[in-house]
């Protein structure tokens, strides 16, 4: 079982406002709470293509779509991400709670994604990084989304980290 840490022990890092980590704090209050705010940003990104929603925080957002664990449908979410050679990292945070995310558990168990970048849609082969690689590339993770080292304060559980490329044959 993992350990998840009440918000108020966060310690708020020196490059963000009071304000701003008020509404950080709101954001990331629940799991149901995230879940629904990427329900709401995924339908913005996709009316848009892109336009709106593609950038959140100021780090960029793609829309992931993954093949539901238990009822086998697509299901897509709304995920920073950060661009890897010819690839995309995501990183399983989920601010911070618990358990990792739907989309990780969903990767898991079916490897397979869709990807949507503004108007780009693709296919993507999945692999999810070992805990060696994911310590390496973990400096350069946190320095394009500083909130990822944040939230790992907030559990002890380990982060999963997925790159997705697009399918050769998608290219």
């Amino acid at each position: 079982m993992s350990y998840e840490k009440p918000l108020n022990e966060l310690v708020k890092p020196d490059w963000m406002s009071e304000a701003d980590w008020k509404v950080m704090l709101e954001n990331v209050a629940s799991a149901e709470r995230m879940r629904q705010d990427s329900k709401a940003h995924v339908k913005l990104y996709r009316a848009t293509g892109g336009k709106e929603g593609y950038e959140l925080g100021g780090a960029p957002v793609l829309l992931l779509t993954t093949v539901g664990r238990k009822s086998g449908k697509q299901v897509t979410t709304a995920l920073n991400f950060v661009k890897h050679g010819d690839g995309y990292l995501l990183v399983g945070s989920l601010g911070g709670t618990a358990e990792d995310p739907h989309w990780a558990k969903n990767l898991k168990k079916t490897p397979e994604a869709w990807v949507q970048i503004k108007d780009q849609k693709w296919e993507a082969d999945v692999r999810q990084l070992t805990p060696e690689e994911g310590a390496e590339l973990w400096p350069s993770l946190i320095k394009a989304m500083p909130l990822w080292g944040v939230f790992v304060h907030r559990t002890d559980r380990p982060f999963p980290i997925f790159l997705l490329t697009p399918k050769q044959d998608a290219r």
